[in-house]
């Protein structure tokens, strides 16, 4: 079955699906890694082999600020290439808090079938924050455990503490800018799992 089209039963069908495991990053910025502003059908032939050759499922394309990059490598992977991957557009933006702890925390958005946006926090303790516990709000459904770009600031115990706390899935991502980054770190998740976690708060 096309992972899009699995990705949609998911979606239609909660439950019933459950434990239909999938390798996927869920961090990834493809347009600086392939240094293209606007993906082309060989650009994207290029993504789909760095995802493929990891023996990834798929991926998330997770740009800074914007979305319409990722929608559009999802269109040509659609038309061109024949589902072989699976792609979930997203972002990467920012969350400012002011007030005496003014801080920023970087959250990645995920948007499934459904109109649903899975979100979670993206390597936690880069930028710093004084008390990421507080930033964690209902609609964050997930946190990085592991991100390769910043291992040193992220606190492993306070992660898996929030997470516990706050009932978050812990991920394990590349955050790739190079396409041999890609599927350096992955989860084996549970497409089900994903998302009823994001539907149960909306």
């Amino acid at each position: 079955m096309p992972y899009a089209v699995l990705f949609w039963y998911v979606a239609s069908c909660p439950g019933r699906y459950k434990g239909f495991v999938v390798k996927l990053d869920l961090h990834t910025h493809c347009r600086e890694a392939t240094a293209c502003p606007e993906p082309t059908v060989e650009i994207v032939a290029r993504i789909v082999e760095a995802v493929k050759n990891r023996g990834l499922d798929g991926i998330a394309v997770t740009e800074h600020y914007t979305k319409r990059y990722a929608y559009m490598v999802k269109e040509i992977v659609d038309l061109h290439f024949s589902n072989e991957i699976l792609v979930i557009p997203g972002q990467e933006i920012d969350r400012v808090y002011m007030g005496i702890d003014r801080g920023i925390v970087h959250i990645v958005e995920l948007y499934l079938p459904g109109e649903i946006t899975f979100r979670f926090v993206a390597h936690p303790g880069h930028p710093y924050s004084r008390d990421l516990g507080s930033r964690l709000d209902g609609e964050i459904h997930g946190i990085e455990l592991k991100n390769p770009h910043h291992v040193r600031e992220m606190d492993e115990q306070l992660i898996r503490q929030l997470a516990s706390e706050r009932d978050l899935i812990m991920l394990t991502n590349s955050d790739a800018h190079t396409l041999g980054e890609i599927g350096t770190y992955y989860n084996d998740l549970d497409l089900d799992t994903l998302y009823a976690r994001a539907a149960l708060i909306g």
